[in-house]
């Protein structure tokens, strides 16, 4: 596949013409690249929190180019800046007096974050409020009284929970782990906190962790069976009772734990869905909300806990409402209406509101665009041992007959392609390929079951899915099976390096984006948090040694026959670069056909936009250059 690149004159009249003229389908030279740098530009917007006083929603987005806070008034507006600076924002909670935000902020995407204060309503400058020393915050929340905060994180040697003076910034360690922390959240008189923790070397476990503030008594374990996982603790609004996720019974489902009386009781809603990514209790405390997903969309439902009425669904947008962070619906404290942010694969997000009373939606926020979006066929195949995989084929706005491929392998592996924005799976539309995304087994989305497949497992059966999905895609009459290119980033670049040398014959290129190539060098770099990742899917190395040496790419270089382009970042603490630089150096010995480039500003996950933008053209032109 070929195109033009525009420049100067030509893009000075194309430019023109696109201010003039209807963009029903892409022009006949289409600028492709320019079309690329455009749909990555189009500003993501998520929603983090609601403050307590009903007037102020606040959102993550990249509409300056980094990610950074905006609020917005819930009866309407326009967004404006909280926080400021080009380094990113990871998380925010605001105050329970609704006058301060605390956020963490990444320095070069190294993941060692540090807490920021700033006023939410009169957008001053932030101000750094404490010294953490090489921290990941996984999270963190306000106490009731608003003078502390508690957060979950990871050093380099271990997991664990610490409260953060607010007067001074001073923290002090309550927990310590030798697995990962998540989810701090503080009871309703302050006098317990609640963590989702890892506790046992059960790979897919997480328990409840009641923990004392001050740390000075023993933490309180709780499990409703061994073995199961339990996250997301959330107080009841004045009882001592939890309601969380669990997959005791074999299927994920919200239950509720009374710690006064230890009553366990199970909510209807796991006849709903396959899981639960957002939930929280109502201001009333006699009724819950949720989301529960289904093949890729969600749906909101209310319910109340003593089981006398069957669930409520709340009519929302069709597509995907959990977001990234888990906190993407939030309800105002008089019950009176929603906060939720929304999208679909082609449609960009949008912060709305749901009134309760008028039962309709109304648009806060949202991004118009006029360019050729591509659209979504939701799809099924089955895999090698029968297995159904759900997937999405994404045509182009005009599609040619057997045109070139594009297989996407999502990050994760507890991941899923969703029907959610996703402005790289746009950026391959928009420049005239056809783009196929399977959730292949470990995904998230499709039950306990299908998320666990690969346990023990990664690149083994789910690798077969993706050898399934390539002979699926020979079949479609749009595609050119002579033309598929593997494509993908994080555990989707992992998948394919080892893609390309253990399955070589069925691509004809392949971009792998902050991947892994060796799994053991991986684990003597990660910090306590990703040591903990890994043996969840591979178990320890020393226990494990051929799994972990058979899955890693990097022993198998010799059989890589596709040219492939290798996108990494320097700071990556979650994918570190060596083992990457090691396998391409062990490719130019072989005298494979490879590119290397190195965004050396950049850590893991969310971007700058100029970088993102970067990074796709770039990997665009070197599938066209690889599939002429």
């Amino acid at each position: 596949m070929t195109g033009v690149n525009p420049s100067g004159l030509e893009l000075d009249k194309y430019l023109f013409r696109l201010n003039l003229e209807p963009m029903t389908e892409p022009l006949l030279v289409s600028p492709r690249l320019v079309y690329v740098e455009r749909v990555i530009g189009i500003p993501e917007i998520e929603l983090l929190d609601l403050s307590k006083d009903e007037r102020t929603a606040l959102a993550l987005s990249n509409k300056t180019g980094s990610y950074q806070l905006a609020a917005l008034d819930v009866r309407g507006g326009k967004l404006r800046p909280v926080s400021h600076g080009k380094e990113r924002v990871a998380w925010a909670r605001i105050s329970n007096d609704s006058e301060t935000v605390c956020f963490s902020r990444d320095f070069g995407g190294k993941e060692e974050h540090q807490l920021f204060t700033v006023p939410l309503e009169d957008g001053d400058e932030e101000e750094q409020l404490t010294q953490l020393s090489s921290t990941r915050v996984e999270g963190f929340n306000w106490s009731n009284g608003d003078d502390r905060l508690v957060l979950a994180g990871a050093t380099k040697e271990v997991n664990g929970a610490w409260t953060v003076d607010l007067s001074n910034g001073s923290h002090t360690q309550i927990y310590q782990n030798r697995h990962w922390v998540f989810n701090p959240e503080w009871s309703k008189d302050d006098s317990r906190i609640c963590v989702s923790a890892k506790t046992t070397e059960h790979p897919t476990a997480l328990e409840l962790v009641l923990l004392s503030p001050e740390g000075e008594l023993e933490p309180l374990i709780y499990t409703p069976k061994e073995g199961s996982e339990n996250t997301n603790g959330g107080w009841h609004p004045s009882e001592p009772w939890i309601l969380f996720r669990t997959d005791a019974r074999g299927r994920y489902e919200l239950a509720i734990y009374k710690t006064d009386s230890q009553e366990l009781t199970y909510l209807k809603g796991g006849e709903l869905g396959l899981d639960f990514p957002v939930f929280a209790w109502m201001p009333d405390g006699k009724s819950v909300y949720y989301l529960a997903t289904n093949t890729g969309r969600t749906r909101l439902y209310t319910e109340l806990i003593d089981g006398s009425e069957p669930p409520r669904e709340v009519l929302l947008p069709e597509g995907y409402h959990a977001g990234y962070f888990g906190s993407s619906v939030k309800v105002a404290r008089s019950g009176e209406y929603f906060v939720f942010s929304w999208s679909s694969l082609s449609s960009p997000p949008t912060l709305s509101r749901y009134d309760t009373r008028t039962r309709r939606v109304e648009t806060l926020h949202e991004h118009f665009t006029d360019l050729p979006l591509g659209r979504a066929e939701p799809v099924v195949y089955n895999s090698f041992d029968g297995r159904p995989i759900h997937g999405w084929f994404l045509k182009p706005a005009r599609v040619e007959a057997r045109s070139p491929c594009v297989l996407w392998i999502h990050g994760g592996p507890a991941w899923e392609v969703a029907d959610e924005w996703n402005p790289a799976i746009q950026s391959f539309l928009v420049a005239g390929y056809t783009l196929f995304a399977p959730n292949i087994r470990g995904s998230t989305g499709y039950g306990v079951e299908f998320q666990n497949l690969n346990i023990h497992d990664c690149g083994g059966a789910d690798l077969k899915d993706v050898e399934e999905a390539a002979k699926y895609l020979r079949t479609r009459p749009e595609v050119d099976s002579s033309k598929i290119a593997l494509v993908g980033a994080s555990y989707g670049g992992f998948m394919t390096f080892l893609g390309t040398t253990k399955l070589p014959d069925y691509w004809a290129a392949a971009a792998a984006i902050v991947g892994i190539t060796d799994w053991k060098e991986m684990y003597e770099l990660s910090d306590a948090a990703f040591r903990s990742f890994i043996e969840r899917y591979f178990g320890r190395p020393e226990d494990n040694p051929e799994l972990y040496r058979d899955r890693s790419a990097i022993n198998f270089a010799e059989n890589l026959k596709a040219p492939l382009l290798i996108w990494h970042r320097g700071n990556d603490s979650r994918c570190p670069l060596s083992p990457v630089q090691k396998y391409a150096d062990r490719l130019r010995e072989l005298g494979k056909d490879f590119e290397m480039n190195v965004v050396w500003d950049e850590g893991h996950g969310f971007q700058k936009t100029e970088n993102l933008a970067r990074q796709y053209k770039a990997i665009i032109e070197f599938l066209d250059k690889k599939l002429d």
